[in-house]
């Protein structure tokens, strides 16, 4: 595989934007993500906890030499959330509704799995 700067700079760019900027919304406005944590979980506190993981990932991207470590935690924790995203097509109080918001939240999260394996793939190197 030929290995394209820009393209690497991209993925670096969208983990961190999407991390960083994720988590920091956690922290500032953990209410406006409660309805997404299931019942069962003490919501603020995983919420909080969520935005340090978030921040600490997107930050490991920034840097070469945490770089393939940040970009399959991305993977994984995209991964994580999935069943939150799926569990929106059969909760009765779906937060991302119409199904079509459902849908590209979905899509969306299966684009930064693969954003987070690409970023893997090519700091692994």
């Amino acid at each position: 595989m030929t290995q394209r700067p820009w393209a690497t700079w991209a993925l670096v760019g969208l983990t961190a934007f999407v991390m960083i900027g994720g988590g920091a919304a956690h922290l500032a406005s953990p209410q406006g993500f409660a309805p997404l944590v299931p019942p069962f979980l003490p919501a603020v506190p995983v919420i909080l906890a969520a935005g340090v993981v978030q921040i600490i990932i997107g930050a490991a991207a920034i840097w070469p030499r945490t770089r393939a470590l940040g970009a399959l935690a991305f993977a994984a924790l995209c991964a994580a959330y999935m069943p939150l995203h799926l569990w929106d097509f059969i909760r009765l109080d779906p937060v991302f509704a119409p199904p079509m918001a459902a849908t590209v939240r979905v899509v969306v999260q299966g684009l930064f799995i693969w954003a987070g394996i690409a970023l893997w793939r090519r700091s692994k190197a």
